[in-house]
């Protein structure tokens, strides 16, 4: 605030009413805008400062012990004050300040009402605060005069003359008695009129008794000064009382407006709510048609699962059959690798045999050849014929001999031949078991094959399924939160039109214990 005055006065609207709530320690409480605007301080910076922040320097202490002479003894008061803006300008009113009481007629807070002051006012205003602040008292404020006191004392000296007038006369009693009665008749409807009239000052004295500012409104210390200033009083009584309601109205108003339109965004959310309510029933319904189609399709699946468990079993046993069968083949096959084995071990002892006979044949012949050549040699004689002769013979049975063996190896060998061919003819039924084994173990199997692909694709419908539901949930729980914070919009719009409609009541309240102090 600035800390020098502008010399710059500032004027407002007659109809304006400025007005200021503060506490008893004059700590302001509040102040309506009109007061905000002329005074230059919102009221923000307002609240909770002292109300001397609007205190001129020309406003002499006097003036403000005048005020709390009254106001602390539960008292109004009114009078021209002037204020300084927060610019340094000034604004002249003429401010009515109100005790406000509770229900035991203790003072709680104080209310001014300020209005546009009359110019005549500000300049005696003017002239007495300067006065004043001199240390000077005006002489209109040290002698009272009651002028209706000397109207009675003329009329009664002008009643005791006319008398004297009367009785010492020369003139005959007849020609001074109407003089005589009319004096007396004026004098007593006068002594009638200022009983009445003293009736109407006592009246003026309880409305406010202030002989300083009788005077401020009036130009004058006496008793009519008393009388316009109770009217003035009454006047500013109800300034106040229409001001505060006004300044109630207003705010009830907008408290209303407020309220309308919080009942308005109420109506507004829930009809956005009923909506958000509907498309919650919308996505159940169809959660609920997917969960049925997913319930179904689970079933599907566990019924080709069941299936496909069963060939799975059958699958199983083919080719744990197949394994036997295998088994056996490799059995078979061990045997006729057996006897295969045996068949050459066979074939390599004729082969030996065979080497031996040829080997005795040899020596036959080579005997032979000698035994011809000896012949030859010898002629006649026949000792070298005998000798081969033996050897031949022996070498007969040892040929003869191993022709047996020749033949008892053949049978052997053929009987192993026999067995041969028959384990192979089994090895060959049990290759044709396990040939067809092994098509019933890929039947099974393109069987199993196909369940399973019926499987997956119930899996992909369950996953379609799921993430239909997936995204019919999300949807709900969209729905769901926007559901919630619109309810939390529609309490908080609740909350905030029942503190409107609280401070509505309290403001409802205040105004009719206000009217209610005025009235008394």
């Amino acid at each position: 605030m600035s800390t020098r005055s502008s010399g710059k006065e500032q004027l407002f609207n007659p109809n304006d009413i400025l007005l200021s709530i503060t506490d008893l320690d004059s700590r302001i409480k509040y102040a309506n805008p009109e007061f905000c605007q002329i005074a230059g301080f919102s009221l923000e910076e307002l609240q909770g400062s002292p109300h001397n922040i609007v205190r001129h320097p020309d406003m002499p202490k006097a003036a403000f012990k005048d005020l709390w002479t009254f106001i602390q003894q539960g008292k109004s008061w009114m009078g021209p004050v002037k204020n300084r803006c927060k610019n340094g300008d000034y604004y002249w009113v003429n401010a009515y300040v109100t005790p406000i009481k509770d229900a035991s007629g203790k003072n709680i807070e104080y209310q001014s009402v300020r209005t546009k002051l009359d110019d005549h006012v500000k300049q005696r205003a003017e002239k007495l605060y300067q006065q004043l602040n001199r240390g000077e008292q005006p002489f209109a404020l040290k002698y009272k005069i009651d002028q209706s006191f000397w109207f009675q004392a003329t009329f009664i000296l002008f009643f005791i003359a006319t008398l004297a007038a009367t009785l010492f006369s020369t003139m005959s009693l007849f020609a001074t008695l109407p003089m005589l009665l009319i004096s007396l008749f004026t004098t007593i409807m006068y002594m009638k009129w200022r009983t009445r009239f003293m009736k109407v000052k006592q009246q003026a004295l309880e409305v406010f008794d202030n002989p300083l500012m009788s005077y401020m409104y009036s130009g004058r210390n006496d008793v009519l000064g008393a009388i316009e200033l109770s009217l003035a009083m009454r006047k500013a009584e109800i300034n106040a009382v229409v001001g505060r309601v006004t300044d109630v109205s207003i705010h009830v108003s907008e408290n209303a407006k407020d309220t309308s339109i919080k009942s308005t965004q109420v109506a507004e959310r829930l009809n956005q709510q009923k909506s958000e309510s509907e498309q919650v029933a919308t996505a159940i319904n169809q959660m609920s048609a997917t969960v049925h189609d997913l319930a179904r399709t689970v079933a599907e699946t566990a019924k080709a699962t069941e299936h496909g468990r069963e060939l799975t079993e059958q699958g199983q046993q083919v080719v744990k059959t197949t394994v036997n069968a295998i088994n056996e083949l490799s059995t078979q096959l061990a045997e006729v690798d057996s006897m295969i084995t045996r068949l050459a071990q066979g074939s390599n002892a004729i082969t030996t045999i065979l080497t031996e006979i040829s080997s005795i044949a040899d020596q036959t012949n080579l005997l032979a050849l000698n035994a011809a050549i000896e012949a030859a040699r010898a002629g006649e004689q026949g000792r070298g014929f005998a000798v081969v002769a033996e050897e031949v013979r022996a070498l007969a049975m040892r040929t003869q001999q191993s022709t047996e063996e020749i033949k008892d190896q053949l049978q052997e060998l053929k009987a192993n031949s026999d067995n041969a061919v028959n384990a192979m003819i089994k090895g060959n039924k049990l290759s044709e078991n396990c040939v067809s084994l092994s098509q019933q173990t890929g039947e099974a199997l393109v069987q199993i094959h196909d369940e399973v692909s019926l499987i997956s694709d119930s899996a992909a419908q369950i996953a379609t399924a799921i993430d239909e539901q997936s995204m019919v949930t999300e949807q709900v729980s969209q729905n769901v939160v926007r559901i919630n914070e619109l309810t939390i919009d529609c309490e908080q719009s609740s909350v905030e039109a029942t503190s409107s409609s609280a401070e509505l009541l309290k403001q409802l309240d205040d105004q009719q214990a206000l009217i209610k102090q005025f009235r008394s």
